[in-house]
C-alpha cells in the first residue's frame, strides 16, 4: 500500500511541475505579444486608428487618411495601432494565426484591438467564422514594414 500512495504524490508532484513550466512558458510567450493589456497610457494615446470592416468575403481596412484597401493591411514595425473591428452584414472572425490574435467581428458593434508587431514580414489573415459559401475566399495579409 505505501508505495502505490508513493506512486500516486509523485505522480501529482509531476503534474503540478509541468503545468507551472507550461504557464510560465504561455506567460512569457504572450508578454512578449505586445497587445492593448501591456500598453503604457502615452502608447494608446499615440496609437494610429485603422477601421477594420469585414464583409462577404473580404476585408476592407481605412486608414486615417481615408485611403482604403481591400485584403491587405500595411502597418509599420514598433508602431502601436488602433484596430477597429466591425462587420458590414454577418459575424465573421479577425484572425492572425502567426500573432495568434483572434477577434470577431460583429455588425452593429466594434471592438477595439491595440497591436504592436514588432518584427516586419508578411502574415496571413484569415476569417475564422463560417461566414457563408465564399467563406474559404476571404483570406488577406498584414504586411509589416521597417
Amino acid at each position: 500500500m505505501e508505495k502505490a500512495r508513493i506512486f500516486e504524490l509523485s505522480t501529482i508532484v509531476f503534474a503540478i511541475v509541468i503545468l507551472t513550466v507550461l504557464g510560465v512558458f504561455s506567460d512569457i510567450y504572450l508578454n512578449s505579444i505586445n497587445t492593448g493589456a501591456y500598453l503604457s497610457t502615452t502608447q494608446r494615446q499615440d496609437a494610429i486608428p485603422i477601421k477594420v470592416v469585414a464583409m462577404q468575403y473580404a476585408w476592407e481596412f481605412i486608414y486615417p487618411n481615408g485611403t482604403t484597401t481591400t485584403d491587405q493591411l500595411v502597418l509599420k514595425a514598433n508602431q502601436t495601432y488602433l484596430l477597429e473591428i466591425t462587420s458590414k452584414d454577418v459575424i465573421h472572425a479577425f484572425y492572425i494565426p502567426q500573432l495568434g490574435f483572434k477577434f470577431e467581428a460583429i455588425p452593429g458593434y466594434v471592438y477595439d484591438f491595440y497591436i504592436v508587431v514588432n518584427k516586419p514580414g508578411v502574415y496571413d489573415i484569415w476569417c475564422a467564422e463560417f461566414c457563408g459559401p465564399g467563406h474559404y475566399l476571404m483570406k488577406g495579409t498584414l504586411v509589416v514594414v521597417s
